[in-house]
C-alpha cells in the first residue's frame, strides 16, 4: 500500500461525551469536539497523547455515512481509559488508511472496522 506524501496533520481537541454507539458495536471511541479541521474526511492511523501518555489509534473524521449523521471526529485506541470527558488530547497523523464509506448495515460497518483494526495492529508492530 502506498503511503501518502501530503503534509501530516496535528491538532489538539477536548474530549466530549458521545452517544455510545461505538461501544455498542464493540469499538468504543473517544469523541473529540473539533470538527472544523482543514482536513480531508477519512480514517487515519494516528498517534494521540492523553494525560502525557502516547497511544496509537484510529481517527474517524467525517460524516457518519451509515447513519446519515453530520461530521464527527472520533478516536479509537485499544487501551481502556475511563473518565476522559473534558480532558484534552493531542492527535498526530501517521497515515490515511481509507475514505469514509457508507455501509448498508451496522454489521457491514463493524466488519470494515475489524479490517481497520488490522491496519492499527500492523502500525503498532511497525513502530516497535
Amino acid at each position: 500500500m502506498a503511503h501518502e506524501t501530503s503534509p501530516k496533520f496535528e491538532f489538539v481537541a477536548k474530549i466530549s461525551k458521545g452517544s455510545g454507539r461505538g461501544a455498542r458495536l464493540g469499538f468504543p471511541t473517544i469523541n473529540l469536539d473539533k470538527t472544523d479541521l482543514d482536513l480531508n474526511y477519512g480514517i487515519y492511523l494516528v498517534e494521540s497523547q492523553i494525560s502525557g501518555k502516547i497511544y496509537k489509534g484510529l481517527l474517524h473524521f467525517g460524516q457518519k455515512e451509515t447513519f446519515d449523521e453530520p461530521a464527527s471526529n472520533e478516536l479509537y485506541i485499544k487501551e481502556y481509559l475511563p473518565n476522559l470527558s473534558g480532558q484534552t488530547v493531542k492527535v498526530k497523523e501517521i497515515r490515511k488508511i481509507r475514505e469514509v464509506l457508507k455501509f448498508k448495515t451496522p454489521e457491514e460497518l463493524k466488519q470494515q472496522m475489524l479490517k481497520d483494526l488490522h491496519e492499527l495492529e500492523n502500525g503498532l508492530e511497525a513502530s516497535e
